[in-house]
């Protein structure tokens, strides 16, 4: 490989990291990490292109920068551990592939000059770039945001792969891919291909499992919301029905001079006639249903509840992710009451919309031995409610969640940017 090869190739990586992965710290602090890592590899390419020579140093420079890309992306990746295997194992063998048609193109064509070779090498690994930021990343994104499970077994066999096709195309490139076969390299890319249609088939029905749990929660909501306008509108039908019946109490109390139990009995039938109003606690149709629809059943479970809600009608957040959001925070606060076995139990919503961010508070009574993981709340005895679908979508729109259990209380708080 020709000393412009070696740097061309170390930025491109550099370049594919930064598009691909999803760090932990700002832009700016990836791309300066993404540079020293790339300098680092051109020094070691650069020494080892000094001092070796032949197969010794294709072997030595492809794992010493393997190695060093591997520590990158997981210093950087503020994904999980198969996730971020996963896509890194995909790009190192999109990488090789390029390389082989490189070596193979240059072989046939230019004698397998390396300055040719490193060129065809560059000009299709940008094309690869371009292609998947134009096209491509919008879904990669999309699957990445809301498949949270299910990574292992696809994640090795990405290892597998890539395994597999390093050791091809490192001896070709060995070799200076003089005699290299097509026939059996190409019959390997097709079973790879057809491993990860397979692949990308189970992500493509994992999260269409996600969207559909969110679905299923929406409709459970939007179904518990019609149940209570039908009791509503039962409830508004009664107390006309028998308002004639009521007027006519109240004169006999006002014929006979009784004022006291006029005023008790007015009392009485007010209450009762606001009971029966549906609740309204803010301007978003979406979040009013949802607190709507907890609410009462907090109230009928003998759990207090509060709301203080600031928003306007569009916040600019998808309902479906305010749904598993608020839905599943609101379900956990009710369960989360119930198994506290205190007398007194409340649960306590405030959610403002300010400087284009909502934040979302939820305070709730709990039990004390609340156990946490990473951060997140471990349910005991039951299957956790919905915390990973919490997180994600709050992430999905560049927020951030934190869990607290203080003095029998249970405390999350989100903030989320409003997209308009």
């Amino acid at each position: 490989m020709s000393i412009p090869g070696i740097i061309s190739v170390y930025l491109l990586h550099a370049v594919s990291i930064v598009l691909l992965c999803h760090s932990r710290y700002s832009r700016r602090t990836t791309i300066k990490i993404c540079g020293l890592m790339a300098a680092v590899q051109i020094g070691v390419a650069l020494l080892a292109y000094l001092y070796l020579q032949g197969k010794v140093w294709v072997y030595a420079v492809f794992l010493i920068t393997f190695a060093i890309l591997i520590v990158e992306v997981f210093w950087l990746s503020s994904e999980g551990l198969a996730k971020t295997l996963f896509f890194c194992m995909t790009y190192v063998q999109l990488f090789l592939v390029i390389t082989y048609l490189a070596g193979m193109l240059g072989s046939w064509l230019f004698d397998s000059d390396v300055r040719a070779t490193a060129c065809i090498r560059a000009v299709l690994h940008m094309s690869l770039l371009v292609i998947y930021a134009r096209w491509l990343r919008d879904k990669f994104e999309a699957i990445r945001r809301e498949v949270t499970e299910g990574w292992w077994p696809v994640c090795l066999l990405a290892v597998l792969y890539t395994i597999y096709i390093s050791t091809v195309v490192i001896r070709a490139q060995a070799a200076y891919f003089h005699g290299v076969e097509v026939f059996p390299f190409f019959s390997l890319l097709a079973a790879i291909l057809a491993g990860y249609w397979v692949i990308f088939n189970t992500i493509y029905y994992m999260r269409k499992a996600v969207i559909n749990g969110k679905i299923e929660l929406q409709e459970k909501i939007l179904l518990q919301k019609l149940e209570m306008m039908e009791e509503a509108e039962r409830e508004s039908r009664r107390n006309h029905h028998d308002f004639r019946h009521h007027m006519l109490n109240i004169a006999e109390y006002a014929k006979n001079g009784n004022t006291e139990e006029l005023l008790v009995y007015l009392e009485k039938y007010c209450t009762e006639v606001e009971n029966t109003e549906p609740l309204f606690l803010c301007a978003n149709s979406t979040i009013n249903h949802i607190l709507t629809v907890y609410v009462s059943q907090a109230k009928k479970m003998g759990i207090r509840a509060v709301c203080d809600v600031g928003v306007k009608e569009e916040i600019g957040i998808n309902d479906v992710d305010l749904v598993a959001i608020l839905g599943n925070l609101l379900e956990n606060s009710v369960h989360g009451c119930l198994e506290s076995g205190k007398e007194e139990m409340y649960i306590f919503v405030r959610i403002q919309a300010k400087a284009r961010k909502l934040s979302i508070l939820v305070e709730n009574t709990c039990r004390e031995n609340i156990c946490f993981e990473n951060g997140m709340p471990k349910a005991i005895g039951r299957k956790g409610i919905g915390v990973s679908s919490i997180v994600k979508s709050i992430e999905k729109y560049g927020g951030a969640v934190d869990f607290e259990c203080r003095d029998g209380r249970f405390i999350c708080r989100a903030v989320l940017l409003m997209q308009f």
